[in-house]
């Protein structure tokens, strides 16, 4: 066998020796390779080298592929609002009395009288008023219990129902006493005692109420009620008004439409006749007076258009109300905004100054970024009255949207009716003059965003 040559090899391997002579074979010999260092250059080289293909691989592909951001056009709403302190005219008369007597009043806060209708009765002596209003009390709560006896077979209201309608009057109840009006308090009151009845008829609790009705007529029999020594009449119709604030003279109803912001600001308070014991609201058509900043006096349009008003402190949900005009001495002068309204109930009735919040205008149409608004060409063909073309078509510079269509942009007009910073709202009426070829951006379209050299037709590959 021929002897096996390792001379070319010793740089490259460290000969390990047992404990064995040296004469032993070479099998017995090991051999451990030596470690090599690459060099720190050649590392960097190397980085240096796939950076470039990389870079240059990103040109090749940017220049060949062009990158488009889209978003999708929705639907989108905004509003105007304009808050201020309103003081609300009415056409209001009082209501005298030059009989003598204590009074007690019939009427509700908010109640339809009639012309010659009572409001009030009048009495000799204060017992003779609590007299009357214990009457009054007892014969509610009997009116109550005969209707819920009168009813309780027919009644098919489910527990749920009712326990809601209780949460709401006590909400009801609440506020009406906080906010002072007594007479809607009294309402909520007497709602209460009804649907607690009906939970306890539902619930199968004692439905008996003839026990009930027998003490109460009995304590109505013992109330005498005859030592009335008159009654408070009005001689007009309307909605009864019990308070009197000073103001309902003040200002001419008949003129509110031409007042100006001096005017309401220098309103005098008037001390009503010594003989007033309430007023009429004659008309259910009435006005609010908001003073007004020059700035926004000049941003409002008085017009047929309906506003919803906001009174949060008065009512819940809002009223309709038409604006029906901004008064201004000059341009640079504070405005008086007139509203009219035609809502009328008991809490409208009684206010005079309040907290007020009025959406002006609305906006809704095709939401699109304002990142997406370019300009460009677009055919334009003009046609005559009977709908016959005029010339050939031609090239007109228009605001607008690239949209995608496939792998092609469109560019379509667009009509801006609301501007912010980042959005802007456009009409969606393709018949509106202003869209010189009745197209623009339609509801889902995929409207460009960002991209680089965009054009109509431009094929995005």
């Amino acid at each position: 066998m021929e002897e096996f040559e390792y001379s070319n090899f010793k740089e490259d391997f460290i000969e390990i020796q047992d404990d064995e002579p040296e004469e032993e074979s070479f099998s017995r010999k090991r051999y451990k390779k030596k470690k090599k260092h690459i060099p720190i250059g050649r590392i960097l080289g190397v980085i240096v080298v796939l950076f470039f293909l990389v870079y240059f691989s990103m040109l090749i592909y940017t220049s060949n592929f062009t990158m488009i951001e889209t978003e999708q056009a929705g639907w989108f709403e905004v509003n105007d609002y304009v808050e201020a302190d309103a003081y609300a005219v009415r056409s209001e008369e009082y209501i005298q009395n030059t009989k003598k007597g204590i009074i007690a009043y019939v009427a509700d806060d908010g109640e339809k009288i009639n012309a010659g209708g009572s409001v009030a009765k009048l009495f000799s002596t204060e017992n003779d008023v609590e007299n009357w209003q214990e009457y009054n009390r007892i014969n509610n709560e009997l009116t109550l219990l005969k209707q819920m006896t009168n009813a309780e077979s027919n009644l098919f209201v489910d527990l749920d129902t009712v326990d809601a309608q209780i949460r709401n009057n006590i909400v009801t109840y609440k506020n009406s006493v906080q906010s002072g009006r007594l007479s809607s308090a009294r309402d909520s009151k007497l709602d209460l005692q009804q649907l607690f009845n009906e939970r306890v008829v539902i619930t199968g609790g004692s439905s008996n109420f003839a026990e009930r009705i027998d003490e109460l007529e009995t304590e109505l029999k013992s109330i005498d009620v005859s030592k009335s020594i008159g009654n408070v009449k009005s001689k007009n119709s309307g909605i009864f008004i019990s308070e009197l604030d000073g103001f309902e003279k003040s200002l001419d109803f008949e003129k509110a439409e031409k007042l100006t912001a001096s005017e309401v600001e220098n309103m005098l308070k008037k001390d009503p006749p010594g003989d007033a014991v309430g007023k009429i609201v004659t008309t259910l058509n009435w006005y609010l007076l908001c003073p007004l900043t020059s700035e926004q006096a000049l941003n409002i349009t008085a017009g047929d258009e309906i506003v919803d008003i906001s009174i949060p402190k008065v009512i819940s949900g809002t009223i309709p109300g038409t604006i029906l005009a901004v008064n201004q001495d000059s341009k640079i002068k504070d405005g008086l905004m007139v509203i009219k309204c035609d809502y009328m109930d008991s809490r409208l009735a009684k206010i005079r100054k309040e907290d007020i919040t009025i959406k002006t205008k609305s906006y809704s149409g095709i939401r699109v970024s304002r990142k997406a608004v370019h300009e460009d060409f677009i055919s334009v063909q003009d046609y005559d009255e009977e709908g016959n073309p005029i010339g050939e078509p031609h090239d007109e510079k228009v605001q607008g949207v690239y949209v995608m269509f496939g792998r092609r942009l469109t560019f379509k007009q667009i009509n801006i009716i609301y501007s912010e910073k980042d959005f802007v709202i456009c009409d969606t009426d393709t018949d509106n003059p202003e869209l010189l070829n009745g197209e623009t951006v339609e509801l889902y379209d995929e409207v460009v965003v960002q991209g680089k050299e965009l054009y109509n037709g431009k094929l995005i590959k």
